[in-house]
């Protein structure tokens, strides 16, 4: 999805904010510090996160190749990347520093959350099926559309699928259960709670001093600015559900608690971004819609990539074990993307659109997300 730009004020986060927390009762003091405006911090480590979201970037280059006819993906190789076997992945430079992912320890499939790793593994199946056949995509036909995309034959766009689908099963479960749950909750030394809280901030996929710069965003860094600024670019204010102020603000607060070993403020933090991102799944989904309604006059194929984004968050979304939407509803959402991306109606879009919008109560700012 293209980054777009827009003007942000980020008075919500302006000129190191000073956080006191005040006596208790029986007059004991608890700390004070500051909280920076940039995650800015004696001891930050971010290695894990900056090299897990490389090894996606990767698969998605190597998923890539079948959007060009005549090119066979190879559904082992990228099974064998996501478990990080074989030794296909590119060493990658971080901060001057180059690791190389072989042989770093770290597997994409081991920090997926478990009742998803097969999904992810047959939507790899399915780019290789599809690549395989050489033809042109059509309704009904899997092969690679007018603008170049690799379709199945109902006009799934499974790189994009995949790529959304991840941002929720790994990437945000890594954040909301194992950085920001079991680790800040375990018995472990608070530098490494630290840690793992940076970890979460920079899986998150922005830089330390986002959102003043935007410069390289990725995956949720992305998709936290679009759903913040609308549909119509440029936009002067925010017009959608203030992702970007929320987690940078929760994330500083609960760094700098951590940093004067403030465990109660850290979790305090940690209880705001872990619900935040069933809105960010939903708002996304239903951005890509948006985005579908947009594309109408550029035919089948755009569509199809737009509802596959969409789709791939909502499936995000089913795995998100902080959700508070019903199973029910959630299903009642999934049966209107239908079975064939080629037969939705502009009424079909809608239908979806205003379903989300409806169960989260976001019927004012739908248009803009």
């Amino acid at each position: 999805m293209t980054i777009k730009a827009f003007n942000y004020s980020v008075a919500v986060i302006s000129a190191a904010i000073m956080f006191t927390v005040g006596c208790k009762s029986d007059d004991t003091t608890t700390p004070t510090y500051n909280v920076p405006t940039t995650y800015t911090f004696t001891n930050v480590d971010s290695l894990s996160a900056k090299a897990s979201l490389s090894m996606i970037a990767q698969i998605e280059i190597a998923m890539n190749l079948g959007n060009t006819k005549g090119n066979i993906v190879s559904s082992a190789k990228l099974k064998s990347m996501f478990a990080n076997q074989g030794s296909f992945f590119t060493d990658t430079a971080f901060s001057g520093n180059t690791l190389n992912l072989n042989t770093s320890g770290i597997q994409l499939k081991s920090n997926t959350i478990s009742t998803a790793q097969l999904l992810i593994e047959n939507v790899m199946d399915s780019i290789a099926a599809a690549s395989a056949t050489g033809n042109t995509a059509a309704n009904g036909v899997a092969g690679v559309s007018d603008r170049k995309t690799l379709l199945s034959a109902n006009g799934i766009y499974w790189r994009q699928y995949f790529t959304k689908t991840i941002m929720g099963v790994l990437i945000g479960h890594q954040i909301t259960d194992a950085y920001l749950g079991d680790s800040l909750n375990s018995n472990i030394s608070i530098t490494a709670k630290q840690h793992a809280w940076d970890q979460a901030f920079y899986m998150w996929g922005v830089p330390s001093n986002f959102p003043a710069n935007r410069t390289g965003v990725k995956y949720w860094g992305s998709y936290t600015s679009q759903i913040d600024s609308g549909i119509a670019k440029p936009v002067v204010s925010m017009t959608g559900i203030n992702a970007n102020p929320t987690l940078m603000g929760a994330f500083l607060k609960g760094r700098a608690a951590l940093a004067n070993n403030d465990i109660a403020t850290a979790q305090a933090q940690a209880a705001i971004i872990i619900p935040f991102f069933e809105k960010m799944e939903a708002a996304a989904a239903l951005h890509e819609l948006n985005e579908a309604k947009g594309n109408l006059p550029n035919g089948a194929a755009a569509v199809c990539g737009n509802l596959s984004e969409s789709l791939g968050f909502w499936t995000a979304l089913k795995y998100n074990a902080h959700k508070k939407i019903s199973d029910a509803d959630y299903q009642a959402v999934l049966d209107l993307y239908g079975t064939n991306f080629y037969n939705i109606t502009p009424a079909g879009i809608d239908a979806i659109l205003n379903k989300i919008s409806t169960l989260y109560g976001w019927d004012s700012v739908k248009a803009n997300l």
